[in-house]
This record gives C-alpha cells, sequence and structure tokens, in this order.
C-alpha cells in the first residue's frame, strides 16, 4: 500500500526544530554532554564563553586576523634630493660660515716689477649666516584601558611602533616641504630668492614643456645649461650640475620620446650624452628626475627646471635632532600613558647661492609657454 505523508513541512520544522527543545531550555545554551545523552566525554569538546569582558573572544579568536598590518604608505623624495646632515642635538639655529675676500688682486696689477712700489693686499673675512630651525613635535595619548585590551592581540608590532609609524609619516611629509618649498614664509630648493632664473624658449611648442619640439632643440637646452655653468666658472668641471629636477610632464615627454639616432628614450641619451661628461672626461654622472612640486612653478607658472650639483657643500639641510621617541609617562588626567615625539630640521643651505644676479650652485630655468 503506497504511504502517504501524513505530516506538512510546517509541522514538521515545528516538532523538529521547537518542539524538540523543552520549554524550560529555550534560549539557553546547551553543552555537549546535554545534547547527546549518555556521553561522558567527547575529546577536545568543552564548554567556553562566547566573550571576554571586553568581547576580545568574538574579534579575536572567531575572526580570521591578519598578522600583517595595514599601515599608511607613503613616499618622500627629499632625501634623494638634497644630501641631510644628522646630529648636533637640541638648537635655536644652524649657524655656517662663508669666505669674503677683499683686496686688489688681479692678473695685472699684481704683477711684480723692478718698478713697483707696492705689496698687493689681500684680505679675508669670515661672515656668519644662520638659518631657521623647526621643531616638530607629537604626543598620543593610549589609554590604560586600550592598553590592556591590546594585549590580547597577537599582532607582529607593538602599539607604540604602530603610532610610530604614522608619526614619522608626517615627519617626513614636513620635511619635503621644508626642503622644497619652505614654511612660514621662507624658501626652499624650489623657490630660494638668491637664485638666477633663466628662461627657456619654447616657442613652438604643441603642449606643456619641451612637447612638440625636436629633439635637437632638447638636447640643445641641456647642454646650453652646461655651457652656462662652463663659461661663468672659467671650464670649472666640479661645480657643473649633476641633478636636473624637472616637471612630471617634462620627464614623460623625454621618456616617451625614441629615435633612430638612439636605441633608448631621450632621457638616457641625454644622460649619457651631454656636454657635462663630455668636458669632464666621463667622471660626471648625470640625474634626471621628476618631481610634481615644479610643474606649476616659474615666473609664467608653466613649470621650471632645477639644476644643481648634488653635494653637500653646495645643497644641505639640517637634521638636529632627527624624529625620534622622547619620553613617555603616565597622564593621570587622561588615565593613559602619553608619549612624545620630537624632531628638529632646518631651512635648506645654498652657501654658494649670494645672489639672483649671479650664477650660483643652484639655478632655475623656466618655461615661457
Amino acid at each position: 500500500m503506497e504511504n502517504t505523508a501524513i505530516f506538512s513541512p510546517s509541522t514538521i520544522e515545528k516538532r523538529f526544530f521547537i518542539d524538540s527543545i523543552a520549554p524550560e531550555e529555550r534560549g539557553t545554551t546547551l553543552s555537549a554532554t546535554e545534547m547527546y545523552a549518555g556521553v561522558k566525554h567527547i575529546p577536545g569538546i568543552r564548554d567556553q564563553k562566547v566573550h571576554d569582558a571586553n568581547f576580545a573572544f568574538l574579534t579575536t579568536t572567531l575572526a580570521k586576523l591578519h598578522q600583517k598590518l595595514v599601515e599608511p604608505k607613503h613616499f618622500v623624495t627629499y632625501g634623494r634630493d638634497i644630501p641631510v646632515d644628522v646630529g648636533g642635538g637640541f638648537v635655536d639655529y644652524v649657524q655656517y660660515y662663508t669666505v669674503d675676500w677683499a683686496g686688489i688682486m688681479n692678473e695685472f696689477r699684481n704683477a711684480m716689477g723692478n718698478n713697483a712700489n707696492y705689496i698687493p693686499r689681500v684680505n679675508a673675512g669670515l661672515t656668519q649666516k644662520a638659518v631657521n630651525v623647526y621643531t616638530f613635535e607629537v604626543a598620543y595619548d593610549l589609554r590604560f584601558v586600550e592598553l590592556e585590551k591590546m594585549k590580547q592581540l597577537t599582532l607582529q608590532k607593538s602599539i607604540q611602533d604602530i603610532y610610530s609609524n604614522a608619526i614619522v609619516a608626517g615627519w617626513d611629509l614636513f620635511v619635503q616641504k621644508i626642503a622644497y618649498k619652505g614654511v612660514e614664509g621662507k624658501t626652499g630648493l624650489f623657490n630660494d630668492a638668491n637664485t638666477k632664473v633663466c628662461t627657456i624658449d619654447n616657442d613652438g611648442t604643441t603642449g606643456d614643456g619641451f612637447e612638440g619640439l625636436d629633439d635637437d632643440k632638447v638636447v640643445a637646452f641641456f647642454n646650453g645649461v652646461f655651457e652656462a655653468y662652463l663659461l661663468d666658472s672659467n671650464m670649472n668641471i666640479t661645480i657643473i650640475p649633476d641633478t636636473f629636477l624637472i616637471p612630471t610632464f617634462v620627464g614623460s615627454d623625454l621618456s616617451g620620446r625614441f629615435s633612430a639616432l638612439y636605441t633608448s628614450t631621450l632621457r638616457k641619451f641625454i644622460i649619457d650624452h651631454n656636454l657635462g661628461i663630455d668636458e669632464g672626461d666621463g667622471n660626471l654622472k648625470i640625474t634626471i628626475a621628476s618631481r610634481p612640486d615644479l610643474n606649476d612653478m616659474g615666473t609664467y607658472s608653466k613649470g621650471r627646471i632645477v639644476a644643481y650639483k648634488n653635494n653637500k657643500d653646495y645643497v644641505r639641510l639640517d637634521m638636529p635632532y632627527p624624529m625620534q621617541h622622547y619620553i613617555t609617562l603616565p597622564n593621570i588626567e587622561r588615565m593613559s600613558y602619553t608619549s612624545a615625539f620630537v624632531g628638529q630640521v632646518s631651512e635648506i643651505q645654498l652657501p654658494y647661492n649670494v645672489s639672483n644676479e649671479a650664477l650660483g650652485i643652484v639655478t632655475y630655468w623656466d618655461f615661457t609657454d
């Protein structure tokens, strides 16, 4: 005889998922031994709290915890462009001396003959110069309660290291601002008031910078910079620039040009073949690097190229006290541990750039179109 179902799905649900648990037991948690009568011990199964007082069990044990922290990703370039002198402790200013020569020395008056009635004199004096130092201070509070919670987490780094990384990121961005453009009305490497500004005749361009100009005109510009330094210094190859910082649109253009005359990009060609290398017997290594801050700089806001010798004698930044953890003390008012981070950095120092009328070690080359 054919069997016929004697209950509907609704009655199945009621009998198996509601009636199977006694009313007085509903809404409570049953142990494994209570669920399975007669079983006294099951290896690996035991009663356990769902969470502790801080709900740490649900967030650390039941959740998948990635050991690698998601930390801020920042990048700065001032360390590549400017030599940094570290050390010295807390200071108010950074001072240095320049040598001033005064006298009557030249190629004619210093020639001694039988009729000379005077001995030429040359006097040397020292001029003291000082630049401002900026102090960067950050304090963070870690509450006592939060510290206790952190003890239950398993991470690769301590909580202090996590905060340190974020603080150092802010410090790096602060130093880069000082290094490139300055703060509080001061100037940096890209806008120094005592640096000569030269213009780039890029008439005929179809875009920004050198875009649309022939390759030979671009090569002629870089060779013209070397020529200006060599003429002004009487062929002193020790001070001609080895670093060209350019706007990003110029970097993109130089790296996107290929020609039958060379097997690499125009940028690589200029780095390997230029007047500076030829006059310096190949001992000069050129760097051409893009910097976004230069995109809208210059007399005409069309972009600026900065040329200089990347050497501590000519361009320098001091860090008397590099950013670091200074002290940690309990703070009863805030019920926390307060940690102080301190760092000091100076303004940019360009000792050989004394006037915007004379060619110094650092020069600016501004686009006109």
